[in-house]
């Protein structure tokens, strides 16, 4: 967005996890943004927080109208994708995405995987051809501020939170992806969290 001759930054910033005050992984992007306003003064700031948000799980009427082409589209259709158009068109102004996410299980939130399969659609955030899949949300960047209750370090391999994000938003067309992780939140004391979140902010681009 430009104003003025002056390039306005937009950021996207999305939370996932069920805590609100007491969530580390939101308080790593709080601390991200708050750093990144100092630097982009300028700087429109949309939130989606997929707790207050209620994205259903895909239905088939919605997979139905996802591949009815945009002139055969009814008032039906279009209602059963005003949430999904809602959600990409936020994706697409932005020009950094700002993903707060806890680990649930090895893996992401069910409401995260909801919100993704509402944005994964051809035509919109990917297209398709003989050739392959080609990302169309390019030129933007990508910060993932996550939250691991146990320390991972031995245990890399039970970790489907950063590979997954990673390639579903690499599919999408993002290059540039940042990962900032904070690890043992349920098993290390308020002092020794606050030491690991202030050396992860040093980190920060």
């Amino acid at each position: 967005m430009k104003i003025k001759g002056i390039n306005m930054q937009t950021i996207l910033k999305i939370d996932t996890s069920t805590r609100q005050d007491e969530s580390h992984s939101r308080d790593l992007a709080n601390r991200y943004l708050s750093q990144y306003k100092t630097i982009h003064q300028d700087t429109k700031i949309i939130h989606r927080d997929l707790v207050q948000t209620h994205i259903p799980h895909v239905t088939q009427p919605f997979i139905e109208a996802m591949y009815t082409p945009i002139e055969n589209r009814d008032e039906t259709t279009h209602e059963t994708l005003s949430l999904s158009d809602t959600l990409i068109a936020e994706l697409k102004e932005a020009d950094t995405v700002l993903l707060s996410v806890p680990m649930f299980n090895f893996a992401v939130p069910s409401r995260l995987k909801a919100y993704i399969d509402h944005i994964s659609r051809v035509g919109e955030t990917f297209s398709m051809d003989e050739s392959g899949f080609i990302g169309l949300l390019t030129g933007k960047k990508l910060v993932i501020c996550a939250a691991y209750g146990a320390d991972f370090t031995q245990m890399k391999t039970m970790d489907f939170v950063e590979p997954y994000l990673k390639s579903l938003f690499g599919f999408l067309g993002f290059i540039d992806i940042e990962y900032y992780a904070i690890e043992g939140t349920s098993m290390l004391g308020e002092d020794e969290l606050e030491n690991k979140k202030v050396q992860l902010e040093k980190q920060f681009n």
